[in-house]
C-alpha cells in the first residue's frame, strides 16, 4: 500500500479537547518526575551510616531499633547485630533502643561507621507489661503479674497454646493427663476460685475479651501476661475471679522479614496400664481362645506429626504489617486419631495525621479437622482377653459378623474393632476480627475505640456401623442393636465486643507521673446448636445421609436444639500514680451488669487498690539493684456458666403415646427460678516482693495471697415439693484459699562465650469450703461415684463444709484375712470385715508445685531443659479399683490389672477402699532442647538460621502405678471431684522433635 502525498491536510477536531483533557495528567507526570529527581538528588546527598551493635560481652544484639532522632527514619539490626541507615547529614543523631538495654544516643559527626556497645539494664524492671486496658513498665506494677516471652515458651510438639506456659508461671497449673492430641488442658490459677462458674482464666487476645485461646497459633504469639491477683484482674469485673491470661500477637516491623518455622515429631506411648500377659491370664483361670495378643500394641503406633509456619512482616510509610500461615498435621498414638489444622493471621497497623491516629486490624481464621477415635479403647485394651485373636470366623465369638472377637460382658468390647470400625470426627472453625482506632487528642490524652467479633462453629459426626458391638460409644445403644446408629451435632457461637476508652498519661510538678483510663464496654453472646441421633439404616453406605435412617418413620429418632444469649455492659476506670519511680499507687473500679443474673441482682461493683514502694531508693543496701514491696486488695466476680439459669423453664423430657396413635413430646419443669441469683464475689489480699541483686544476676519475686469467695454459684439439689423440680442454681456459701508463690532466676555463669541461667518457681494453695448456706440439706456437696460395672453407688469423692476441697472418701484398707477377704478399719482403727466406717483417705489436689529451668549457651550452641513436679496429691486408680482381682468372677470376664499392689491371696469381690488410692507425686523431665544458631556474616539474604532437637516427657519419677500421675482437676466434669484417674484416660506419651527456624 502506498501513502498518498497529495492529500490536503485535514483538521483533527478531537485533538484539542483530548489535549485539554490530558494536560493535567502531563503536568502531574512532570511534577512526579521532578519530585523523583529531587528525591534522588537528596538521597545522593544523604549520609549512609553502618555499624554493629554488641552487648558488654561483645556478643551481637539483634532487633535493636536504630532511629534518626526527630524523624520516622528507622531500621533494625540483623542477626549479626549489623545495621545500615541513611541520614540527612552529619548533624544527625542516632537513637539505639532494645528491650533489656538502656537507650543510647550517638551523634553521627563525620563518621560513616558507628559501632556501639549497649549496657544491659534490669530487664525485668524495664520490660513493658500488658495489663487490663493498657501497659505498664515492670517497675510500676503494683500487683501480681507474670510475663512469659517466646524465648521462655515450651518447645517441641505443641498442639495447644496452653502447652507453651506449662510450668512457667508460679501458681499457674496446666495439666492434660495422657497424650490425646484432641484433648484440652485444664488450667487453674492459684487453685480453685469457683464451684459452678468457669474455673479457667479469662483469655484476652490483643484486647479482645473472652477470645478462644486456641484461635491464635502458638507461632504468632509475641508475649503472654498473666494477671494472678484480684487487684490486677478486677478491671475485668465478673470474669476475673479465675485470673486473666493476656496474649499479645506479633506485629510487623519496618524491615521486610520472611520467616519459616518447621518441626517434625515422632511420638510413642510411654507406658501402658500393667495387666496380665496371655500366659498369666491362662494360669489364673482365664478362658483360652488360642492366641497371644497385646491389645495395647494393636491399637497404637508411632505417631508422626509436622508443623509448618510461614510469616511475612514489614512496613513503610507509617504502616506495618504481618501475615502468617500455619499448618499442623498431628497424629495421635491411637490409630485413626489426630487432626489437620490450618491457621491464618493478618495484622496491619497504620499511623496517620502526623502519627496522632493509629489504626489496627487483626483477622485470624482457624480450621481444624479432627479424628477423635474413642477413648474407651484404652480401657478395653487393658481388660480384653489377651488370648483372643485379631480376627475369627467362630460364630460363638464373631457375634456381629464383623470378623472381630466380641464377648457380651458389661463395659467390654474389642478395642481394635472400636477404633477401626467406628467413625468419630469433627470440624472446628473459628474466625476472629479485631479492629481498633486510637487518636491522640492532645499530648498525653488518647481516645480509643474497638470492635471485635469471634465466630465459632463446631461440627461433630459419629457413626456406629451395623456390625459395631459396643453399646457405650453413643447414647442409645450399639450399631449392632440399632442396625447402624448415627449422630450429628453442630454448635455455633457469636461473641461481639464494642469498647471505648479514654487514657491520659502525664507528669505533674515534674515528679509525679499520672496515668488514667476510663471506659465503656458492651459485649453480647449468642449460642445455638442442634443434635440428631437416629438408627436403622438399610446399608452403612448411606450413613452420611442421616435422613435415610428408618428411625425417623418409627419415632425412635432423637433430636435436641437450643439457642440462648446474654449481654454484658460495664463502666470502668483506673488511676495509676508514680512518684519518682519510688512510690506507686493504683486504684480501679468496674461497675458491670449482666443479663445472666437474677432479676433482683443485675449489677455488681468490683473495686481494687494496690501500692508499691522501691525500698532500694529509700535505703542504700549493698548488692541490691532493686527491692520493691507491693500490696494489693481487689474484688472480682464470676458469671454463671450459661444463660437463663435464674429463670423458670420447661423442657421436653420424653415421649408420650397420644390418642391419635403417634408419639409426641412430653414437657415438664426442668429448672427452678431464682430471681436473687447473683455473681460470685472474690476478695483477695496479696503482698509481694520483687527483687534484683548482685548487678541483676539474681532476680525474682515472692507473693503471699489470701482470698475469700462468697456467694458461690452451684446447681444445688432442692426438695420437691416445694420446688417443681429438684435442681436450682443458687449462691450457696463461702470458699477460702491461701498460698505462696516464689520465682527466682540466677545467672550462674556469664561471659562472652558461655552462659548458664537457672530459674525455679514454687507455689502452694489450700482451698477450703468454709461455709454452706443453711437452706442446703446437709454439709456435703459435689459427691461422685465410682461407676459401672457394679459400683454405681460407691461414693469416692465429696466436698464437706469446713474442710479442704479434694477429699477422696472411703473405708481404710487394713489387709486380707486367711480366707482372702478384705479387712478394713473401724472408727477406732481396729480391723473388721465391714466397710461401714468411711473417712477421708486422700486428697486429689497437690500441696505444692514446682518447676526448674536451666539454659546453657556456649557460643552458638544452647541447651535448655525443664523439670516440673506436683507433690502431695493422691489419685484413685480406677483400673485397679475395678480389675485388680483375679477372682473367678473377674477372670471369667476381664483381664486382670497387675500393679505392684496386686495380691493373689485376695479372693473377694472388688470393694473400694484406700487400697486403690495412691500417692501420685511426680517429677517430670517435661522438655529438653538442644539447638544451634548459624552465623551468616556478610550474607544479606539469610538473617538467621537455627536448628534444634527436642524431647518431651523424657522421664517421670513417681510411685504411682497408673500411666500418668498428672493431677486430675475434675471427674466427669465435676470440679469438686479432683483426684480420679478415669479409665478413659489416654496413655502417657514421649515425643522427639526436629525443628528449623529460618529468617530471611
Amino acid at each position: 500500500m502506498k501513502l498518498k502525498t497529495n492529500c490536503a491536510p485535514q483538521r483533527n477536531v478531537h485533538a484539542v479537547p483530548i489535549l485539554r483533557q490530558n494536560i493535567h495528567y502531563l503536568l502531574l507526570l512532570l511534577l512526579f518526575s521532578a519530585s523523583t529527581l529531587l528525591a534522588s538528588a537528596q538521597a545522593e546527598n544523604r549520609l549512609r551510616i553502618t555499624g554493629r551493635i554488641t552487648d558488654s560481652l561483645g556478643k551481637a544484639i539483634s532487633s535493636v531499633s536504630v532511629t534518626e532522632k526527630g524523624t520516622r527514619n528507622a531500621t533494625l539490626t540483623n542477626g549479626n547485630g549489623d545495621y545500615a541507615i541513611s541520614v540527612a547529614n552529619n548533624q544527625a543523631v542516632l537513637v539505639f533502643s532494645s528491650i533489656g538495654f538502656g537507650t543510647r544516643e550517638m551523634p553521627v559527626g563525620g563518621n560513616t561507621t558507628v559501632n556501639l556497645s549497649m549496657r544491659m539494664e534490669n530487664s525485668s524492671l524495664g520490660e513493658v507489661v500488658v495489663v487490663g486496658y493498657g501497659t505498664q513498665r515492670r517497675k510500676e506494677v503494683t500487683s501480681a503479674v507474670a510475663t512469659v516471652s517466646p524465648e521462655q515458651f515450651n518447645k517441641g510438639n505443641i498442639s495447644d497454646v496452653a502447652q507453651l506456659l506449662q510450668g512457667k508461671v508460679a501458681g499457674l497449673s496446666i495439666a492434660r493427663p495422657g497424650g490425646n492430641p484432641n484433648g484440652g488442658f485444664a488450667i487453674r490459677l492459684r487453685g480453685l476460685s469457683t464451684l459452678g462458674a468457669n474455673a479457667s482464666p479469662l483469655v484476652v487476645i490483643d484486647g479482645q475479651i473472652g477470645a478462644d485461646i486456641n484461635t491464635v497459633d502458638p507461632n504468632d504469639i509475641a508475649s503472654v501476661d498473666v494477671l494472678k491477683d484480684a487487684a490486677s484482674a478486677a478491671i475485668y469485673g465478673t470474669r476475673g475471679s479465675s485470673g486473666v491470661i493476656i496474649i499479645t500477637t506479633k506485629r510487623g516491623g519496618r524491615i521486610p522479614t520472611l520467616t519459616y518455622n518447621g518441626t517434625v515429631t515422632a511420638e510413642q506411648p510411654g507406658m501402658f496400664t500393667p495387666h496380665m500377659s496371655a500366659a498369666e491370664f491362662k494360669a489364673a483361670g482365664g478362658r483360652n481362645l488360642g492366641a497371644e495378643t497385646d491389645w495395647n500394641k494393636e491399637i497404637t503406633r508411632t505417631a508422626l506429626s509436622q508443623i509448618h509456619n510461614v510469616s511475612l512482616s514489614g512496613g513503610g510509610g507509617g504502616a506495618t504489617y504481618i501475615a502468617s500461615l500455619n499448618y499442623r498435621n498431628v497424629q495421635g498414638v491411637a490409630i485413626n486419631t489426630g487432626f489437620d489444622q490450618l491457621n491464618g493471621h493478618v495484622g496491619v497497623t497504620q499511623k496517620a495525621l502526623k502519627d496522632k491516629l493509629t489504626l489496627t486490624v487483626d483477622v485470624t481464621a482457624n480450621r481444624r479437622s479432627s479424628k477423635f477415635g474413642f477413648d474407651r479403647a484404652f480401657q478395653y485394651a487393658t481388660i480384653f482377653n489377651p488370648t483372643a485373636p485379631l480376627r475369627t470366623t467362630d460364630p460363638n465369638l464373631n457375634l456381629t459378623g464383623s470378623g472381630y472377637v466380641e464377648q457380651n460382658f458389661v463395659e467390654y468390647a474389642n478395642p481394635l474393632a472400636v477404633l477401626e470400625q467406628n467413625t468419630n470426627k469433627g470440624e472446628d472453625k473459628r474466625l476472629n476480627f479485631n479492629a481498633s482506632a486510637t487518636y491522640e487528642l492532645i499530648k498525653g490524652l488518647k481516645f480509643s475505640t474497638r470492635y471485635a467479633q469471634q465466630t465459632t462453629s463446631n461440627y461433630r459426626w459419629a457413626y456406629l456401623p451395623r456390625t459395631s458391638f459396643d453399646t457405650r460409644l453413643l447414647s442409645g445403644g450399639s450399631g449392632f442393636t440399632r442396625n447402624g446408629l448415627a449422630q450429628k451435632q453442630d454448635d455455633e457461637s457469636l461473641n461481639r465486643l464494642y469498647e471505648n476508652t479514654l487514657a491520659y498519661d502525664t507528669k505533674l510538678f515534674g515528679d509525679l507521673g499520672v496515668a488514667a483510663v476510663a471506659g465503656y464496654s458492651y459485649q453480647d453472646f449468642e449460642n445455638k446448636g442442634f443434635l440428631i441421633r437416629a438408627g436403622n439404616f438399610l446399608t452403612d453406605a448411606v450413613a452420611e445421609n442421616i435422613s435415610s435412617a428408618l428411625d425417623f418413620k418409627n419415632g425412635r429418632a432423637e433430636s435436641n436444639s437450643y439457642k440462648n444469649g446474654s449481654r454484658l455492659v460495664a463502666f470502668f476506670g483506673r488511676l495509676n500514680l508514680n512518684y519518682r519511680d519510688f512510690a506507686f499507687l493504683s486504684a480501679s473500679l468496674r461497675r458491670e451488669g449482666s443479663t445472666q443474673f437474677g432479676e433482683n441482682n443485675k449489677w455488681g461493683m468490683f473495686p481494687a487498690i494496690s501500692a508499691g514502694l522501691d525500698i532500694d531508693k529509700l535505703v542504700d543496701i549493698p548488692t541490691v539493684n532493686s527491692l520493691k514491696l507491693r500490696g494489693s486488695y481487689g474484688v472480682t466476680g464470676a458469671l454463671p456458666p450459661s444463660a437463663y439459669l435464674s429463670l423458670f423453664l420447661y423442657g421436653p423430657t420424653g415421649r408420650s403415646f397420644l390418642n391419635n396413635g403417634v408419639f409426641g413430646p412430653s414437657y415438664e419443669p426442668t429448672q427452678n427460678e431464682n430471681p436473687d441469683l447473683k455473681w460470685e464475689k472474690k476478695g483477695e489480699f496479696d503482698i509481694g516482693l520483687d527483687f534484683s541483686l548482685f548487678n541483676s544476676r539474681l532476680t525474682g519475686s515472692f507473693d503471699y495471697y489470701n482470698r475469700q469467695t462468697t456467694d458461690l454459684l452451684f446447681n444445688a439439689t432442692v426438695p420437691v415439693p416445694p420446688y417443681p423440680t429438684n435442681r436450682r442454681w443458687m449462691n450457696i456459701g463461702t470458699m477460702e484459699n491461701k498460698g505462696v508463690e516464689l520465682l527466682v532466676a540466677y545467672d550462674v555463669f556469664k561471659n562472652r562465650d558461655f552462659t548458664w541461667n537457672s530459674s525455679a518457681n514454687f507455689s502452694t494453695y489450700s482451698v477450703k469450703l468454709s461455709k454452706l448456706n443453711k437452706d442446703l440439706a446437709g454439709n456435703v456437696i459435689g459427691a461422685s461415684n465410682l461407676g459401672s460395672p457394679g459400683q454405681e453407688a460407691t461414693q469416692i469423692t465429696r466436698a464437706v463444709e469446713g474442710q479442704k476441697i479434694g477429699i477422696i472418701w472411703g473405708p481404710i484398707y487394713k489387709g486380707v484375712d486367711a480366707n482372702g477377704k478384705f479387712l478394713f478399719a473401724d472408727e477406732n482403727g481396729k480391723e473388721t470385715s465391714s466397710d461401714a466406717y468411711k473417712t477421708q483417705i486422700g486428697n486429689g489436689l497437690p500441696k505444692f508445685e514446682a518447676g526448674w529451668t536451666n539454659t546453657f549457651r556456649y557460643k552458638n550452641l544452647d541447651l535448655n531443659f525443664f523439670l516440673r513436679g506436683s507433690f502431695g496429691h493422691d489419685l484413685v486408680n480406677t483400673y485397679r479399683a475395678f480389675f485388680e482381682n483375679s477372682t473367678p468372677t473377674v477372670i471369667s470376664s476381664y483381664n486382670v490389672v497387675k500393679s505392684k499392689y496386686y495380691n493373689p491371696a485376695l479372693k473377694a469381690g472388688q470393694t473400694f477402699s484406700s487400697l486403690y488410692v495412691e500417692r501420685a507425686s511426680f517429677v517430670k523431665l517435661d522438655n529438653a532442647t538442644l539447638g544451634y544458631d548459624f552465623n551468616f556474616k556478610g550474607d544479606k539474604t539469610i538473617k538467621g538460621l537455627r536448628v534444634f532437637v527436642n524431647g518431651q516427657n523424657l522421664f517421670v519419677i513417681t510411685d504411682y502405678t497408673g500411666v500418668d500421675p498428672e493431677v486430675r482437676y475434675s471427674y466427669g466434669g465435676n470440679i469438686l471431684a479432683p483426684g480420679v484417674d478415669n479409665r478413659d484416660s489416654w496413655v502417657r506419651t514421649r515425643s522427639y522433635t526436629f525443628g528449623v527456624n529460618l529468617k530471611l
